[in-house]
This record gives C-alpha cells, sequence and structure tokens, in this order.
C-alpha cells in the first residue's frame, strides 16, 4: 500500500499560516465597506453580523474542540477550512443582511474547527512546547507577509467589484483544505480507541478535565476572564470603526482610486508594523521564559487602550488612521503570547479543549454585549461607543498584573 506523501509539521504549518492569513485579509479588508456599501447595514446591523458569528462560535467551539482532542486534529481543521471559505463565498455572492447572517453562521462554525485544534495539532507533532512556542513567533512573521499579499490582492479585486474580493477570499480557504486533504501528516496525535469514540463519554471526559484544568490555573482563569473582556470590547470596535472613519472623516484622494484604498493601506502598514514588531521580540524577548508572555501582553494591551481612545476623540485624519494601524499591530503582537500562555499552563491531551474554552469566552463577550454597544452607538453615536471599548479593556490589565503563570516559579 503506497504512503500518502506528506509535509514536515513546521513548513506546513507556515504554509498554512501565510494562506490562511492571505485569505483573511482578502476578505477583512473591504468586508466593513462592503457591509456599509453595498448591503447598506446600520451600526446595529453591523454588530448583529458579528454577534450572529460569535454565536456560532460559543456554541460549536466546545464540541469541536473536543472532536479534535478524541478524533483527529487533522480532519477538524481541513472541514474547518472548507466551512469558512463556504461562508466566504456566500457573503460576497449575496449582499443581504439575511445571506450575510448565514454566512457568518457557516463561518463560525468552520472557524471553531481550526481553533485550538491548529495550536494542538503542531504542538503534538513537534513535542516540544518551548520549540513550539519559538515557532509561533516565527511563523507571525510569515503571517504578516501573508496578510501583505491578501490585502493587496483585496484591493485590486474590490476595485472591479468590492464582492469579488470576499469571494476569492473563500476560494482560497477551500483550496488550502484541498491541500491539506493531501500532504497534512498526523503522527504525534493518540486517537482514542473506536470502542470509546462510540459513546459520549470520551467527550464527557476530556471536556471535564479541560473544564477542571481552567478552574485549577490561576493563568487559565485569568486569560479566558480576560477573553471576555476582549470580545466585549473588540466586537464594536471592529464592526464600527470604518464606519466611524467615513462619517467623520473626508479621506485625501489618491488618483482615481476608490476610498476602498485607504482601507488597504492601514491593513497594509499593519501588516507590515506586526511582521517589524514580531521580528524584533524575536531576537530581544526571550518568549520561552515563565512571565515573559504576560509581561507582553499586559504592556500590548495598555497600550491598545490608550490608541483606542485616541482614535475615538481625534479629529485629524492622520492621528486616526495612526491609531488604527496601532490597534491592528498590538493584535498581532499579543496573537503569538496568548498561545504561549496557554500551551505552558495546560498538557497535551486536553490542550484543543483549553484553547476552545479560551475562545469561548472571547465569544460570550460578544454575544452578551455586542448588541447592547449597537444599540448604544445608535443612541449615544459611535464615538461614544469608541471610548466605552478603551474603558472595557481596562479590567484585563488588572488581570494581566495580577495573575502569575502557575508555571513560572
Amino acid at each position: 500500500m503506497t504512503r500518502r506523501p506528506t509535509l514536515p509539521p513546521v513548513p506546513l504549518f507556515i504554509i498554512m499560516v501565510v494562506i490562511t492569513e492571505m485569505a483573511f485579509m482578502t476578505f477583512a479588508t473591504v468586508s466593513s465597506v462592503y457591509r456599509i456599501s453595498e448591503a447598506g447595514l446600520d451600526p446595529l446591523q453591523l454588530i448583529l453580523v458579528g454577534t450572529a458569528l460569535e454565536i456560532s462560535v460559543f456554541i460549536a467551539e466546545i464540541p469541536t474542540g473536543v472532536v479534535a482532542d478524541v478524533y483527529s486534529r487533522r480532519l477538524s481543521i481541513i472541514i474547518g477550512c472548507a466551512l469558512v471559505g463556504a461562508g466566504f463565498i456566500l457573503e460576497g455572492s449575496v449582499p443581504l443582511f439575511a445571506s450575510i447572517l448565514l454566512a457568518q453562521v457557516i463561518w463560525g462554525i468552520g472557524f471553531t474547527f481550526t481553533s485550538g485544534a491548529t495550536q494542538a495539532w503542531l504542538s503534538d507533532e513537534i513535542g516540544d512546547d518551548s520549540r513550539a512556542a519559538r515557532v509561533y513567533v516565527r511563523a507571525s512573521k510569515f503571517e504578516s507577509a501573508g496578510a501583505i499579499v491578501g490585502i493587496g490582492l483585496s484591493v485590486t479585486l474590490a476595485s472591479v467589484y468590492i464582492g469579488l474580493a470576499l469571494i476569492a477570499a473563500g476560494a482560497l480557504f477551500i483550496l488550502l483544505a484541498l491541500l491539506l486533504a493531501i500532504v497534512m501528516p498526523e503522527r504525534g496525535f493518540t486517537r482514542t480507541p473506536a470502542a470509546q469514540r462510540d459513546t459520549w463519554k470520551s467527550l464527557a471526559g476530556v471536556l471535564r478535565t479541560g473544564f477542571g484544568a481552567v478552574a485549577a490555573s490561576r493563568a487559565l482563569m485569568a486569560l479566558v476572564a480576560v477573553q471576555i473582556f476582549f470580545g466585549m470590547s473588540s466586537e464594536p470596535f471592529d464592526r464600527l470603526w470604518a464606519k466611524h472613519a467615513l462619517d467623520t472623516f473626508e479621506f485625501p484622494a489618491i488618483g482615481a482610486l476608490d476610498v476602498v484604498v485607504w482601507f488597504g493601506i492601514v491593513q497594509a502598514i499593519a501588516a507590515v508594523g506586526g511582521l517589524a514588531a514580531i521580528w524584533g521580540i524575536e531576537r530581544v524577548v526571550p518568549v520561552g521564559k515563565a512571565r515573559v508572555p504576560r509581561i507582553a501582553l499586559s504592556i500590548a494591551n495598555a497600550l491598545m487602550i490608550a490608541s483606542t481612545a485616541i482614535f475615538a476623540l481625534t479629529d485629524r485624519f492622520e492621528i486616526a488612521l495612526g491609531m488604527v494601524t496601532l490597534v491592528y499591530v498590538l493584535h498581532r503582537v499579543s496573537e503569538p503570547f496568548t498561545v504561549a500562555w496557554v500551551n505552558r499552563n495546560c498538557e497535551s491531551e486536553y490542550r484543543a479543549t483549553v484553547f476552545s474554552l479560551h475562545e469561548q469566552g472571547n465569544s460570550f463577550g460578544q454575544i452578551a454585549f455586542g448588541p447592547a454597544m449597537g444599540m448604544f452607538a445608535s443612541i449615544r453615536g459611535i464615538r461614544a461607543a469608541l471610548i466605552a471599548v478603551a474603558v472595557l479593556l481596562l479590567p484585563p490589565q488588572a488581570l494581566y498584573l495580577a495573575a502569575g503563570s502557575d508555571r513560572e516559579a
């Protein structure tokens, strides 16, 4: 029997990161403008779109995370990429509020199949958490390169028709799923025996272990709590900043190009800035050391509070552009440190489940608070809602400062 050809895990992980980020930025660079200009969504509808996505994530996150821990990380990732692609294609094809909501459901379920499973797959295949942390940081540099390509592709396609960028992004995700089905290995994962897979006992057991790990770990409990507040704050910022910018500022003309180019510029600067920051961090910051992830996340969060507040209050276009860019740079810089902190505080057999609980905290914050922020923005204005976003980032700052890692000693 001929063995299926596979690629080594580290190069394949980097390929996955590049294609995923390229596809996502092809979608994300113009999706807000698409929803405003093509679908005509108002502030509340913009946030409800995000709420639909996060409800899907919230409901599906734990079951799909447990499936990745019991059945197969590889299969979970392949299914997830295909579903995300289908959601993107649907949204770009039909610019209606109802179809956009349905697209979020498909996208959200697909995301839960990949979240946690991807990180857990890499850690299992490498078998060394410290090395995995270094790979995450190195991959973040390539991720930024993929983002830059995706931004350029998005703006180019949007100049023809803005929905075309969303459709192309979905096609890239589906092509990635096909590639992974051919070349993705899974040698470090031990599947639960077939006799146990026939019942829900294994699923419940892994889930209980994951909950128990979070409950027993001060660091993991802090991270889940932080994600709740991040969800409460990131949803209104991500959905409303573009509308605030379009309503507040007169975008300088760039020849005969459409205003959507400015949104590509913001994302491109953020990608380059994130690449430069991570490049420097990798050389001067000992990411594998116990206290480093928590301290780095605290600094990034403090800068995020300041930049969000300044963006909300400024009347100068160039300052607003700079602050939005800084927020997205900080998001990029924070991700590898968050992954490193989670990996340090949980074992392989329930790692995907803990990542899922971590993501579910974010979803819960968005679901519980997103619609209220949409109504607040509709009544009091988008500027007031953005100031509230900065205020909601204060509790995570306290948690970062108060909660040390269980393994920092």
